[in-house]
């Protein structure tokens, strides 16, 4: 396939400014998915953990996080929910998006709130009727085994919470249950219905339009805080640190933007993601590739082209059915590690957190279902040079689903009819007709970061 830069009209910033609201239905028909899981794990009681940063298995069936504190959910095999929520979310108990009992405990407060006395945990954890005629499952947020293994009780829940099930209900009874969430196989979250996609969709275009905001403010003097800003939108929490970033990332051990102001030839890395979807790029404060040349010899040939290439590749090769091991063994023979560096999956699963996992890992028997949404991301380190990003989310839905978007947010369809058209007549990009794209800048790469008019293309 033969790549070109060329002047393109850029894609449009179409993000729908209207708050997509989770229908009732959908929570019934998430605490159905998860309570059918249990019964085939012979999982008769599910506790599960959350924090700000690890809140969305608990969101998944309550709609909120914790924020500031700990939370625990506790889902029984009859469908029964109890949170344990701390000092300033134990209001929020009347809020959950299924019916729940409330159990108050200072414990997953903040330091030196009180502590009524202070109670140990499983203080509170006792006022819960466990159901134990089978396993109790814990979920955190990672897979700490690859596949299901009714034996782990490995967890990266608290101890002190784990100790005290322990105590009560005894170690054998214990077993680490996150894959019925979020394994890429049979995890309840890693498809999503019309509702859900909505959902998403507002979170991961607005991370678009954000990109591009970034994108269009870039010019000599512009600072890392004016880059920033334009990222960070409407008010919504971030999945990921925000990236606005000039010149060598991380001096100091900063994270954040600074005042760094643009100059010619500088690097330039821009990252912004919300629920739903993460939109990133990378590369270079030039106008030309002489520019470019003169900076990182080679880069274009090197660097980016091969990224592009392989970009494609992953957009045309994956379909409703593909093995996830499969393809990462394709992926790596036309884009090779030792090669390309890229040290990650080609590619993952996202939802509430950027990364829920990924079904692309070797030797991994995960199929591609209808409704997954997927993070375009992989990402090379090449030694000498500067790296490139066109990360963008895209969900890929099977004909009924789609219908069912087009029949239920038929706004949302044709934003998405719209972004296909414009990746295969502008950018020359055929996509098969199950790939959604999230936002308006799946495939859209500045090979020239000063020139606003200049993307790559498929000749």
């Amino acid at each position: 396939m033969e790549i070109i830069y060329k002047q393109v009209t850029p894609p449009e910033q179409d993000h729908s400014g209207d708050f997509i609201e989770y229908l009732d239905s959908t929570f019934e028909e998430r605490h159905k998915k998860i309570l059918q899981r249990m019964k085939e794990f012979n999982i008769s009681s599910l506790v599960i953990y959350a924090d700000k940063e690890h809140g969305g298995n608990f969101e998944y069936l309550t709609g909120f996080i914790p924020r500031f504190e700990e939370a625990l959910q506790v889902l029984m095999q009859d469908g029964s929910s109890y949170l344990i929520l701390g000092n300033e979310n134990y209001n929020k108990v009347k809020y959950s998006r299924i019916k729940s009992v409330g159990i108050h405990c200072p414990l997953f407060s903040l330091p030196n709130q009180p502590m009524d006395g202070f109670q140990d945990c499983e203080t509170y954890l006792s006022q819960i009727p466990f159901d134990e005629t089978g396993k109790i499952g814990l979920v955190d947020w990672k897979l700490l085994t690859r596949e299901f293994d009714e034996e782990s009780t490995v967890t990266s829940i608290p101890h002190y919470i784990v100790d005290s099930l322990i105590d009560m209900l005894g170690r054998e009874r214990l077993v680490n249950a996150s894959h019925l969430y979020i394994d890429p196989g049979y995890g309840v979250r890693v498809t999503n219905n019309a509702n859900e996609i909505a959902k998403y969709e507002f979170g991961a275009s607005l991370a678009s339009d954000a990109l591009l905001d970034a994108y269009n403010t870039i010019e000599i003097g512009v600072s890392e805080f004016e880059l920033g800003s334009a990222l960070n939108k409407a008010g919504q929490n971030p999945t990921v640190v925000t990236i606005a970033a000039i010149g060598e990332r991380f001096e100091g051990a900063n994270l954040y933007p600074r005042s760094n102001k643009l100059k010619s030839g500088d690097k330039i890395a821009l990252t912004v993601g919300y629920k739903g979807g993460l939109s990133s790029r990378t590369g270079y404060a030039v106008k030309s590739l002489t520019e470019l040349e003169s900076i990182d010899p080679h880069y274009y040939e090197e660097v980016v082209l091969p990224y592009y290439r392989a970009y494609l590749y992953w957009l045309q090769h994956i379909e409703l059915g593909t093995v996830g091991g499969d393809f990462y063994e394709k992926f790596a023979k036309i884009y090779p590690q030792e090669v390309y560096g890229w040290n990650l999956n080609p590619g993952h699963l996202t939802a509430d957190e950027e990364w829920l996992s990924s079904p692309f890992y070797q030797g991994s028997d995960r199929i591609i279902q209808s409704g997954m949404i997927f993070q375009v991301d992989f990402i090379p380190n090449q030694s000498g040079h500067q790296g490139v990003s066109a990360e963008a989310t895209v969900a890929i839905a099977d004909e009924a689903l789609r219908n069912e978007i087009k029949n239920q947010y038929p706004e949302l369809y044709n934003r998405f009819q719209k972004r296909r058209d414009y990746i295969e007549s502008t950018l020359g990009i055929s996509l098969a007709p199950h790939w959604l794209p999230m936002g308006s800048t799946l495939g859209y790469l500045r090979p020239f970061m000063l020139d606003n008019s200049t993307a790559l293309v498929l000749k």
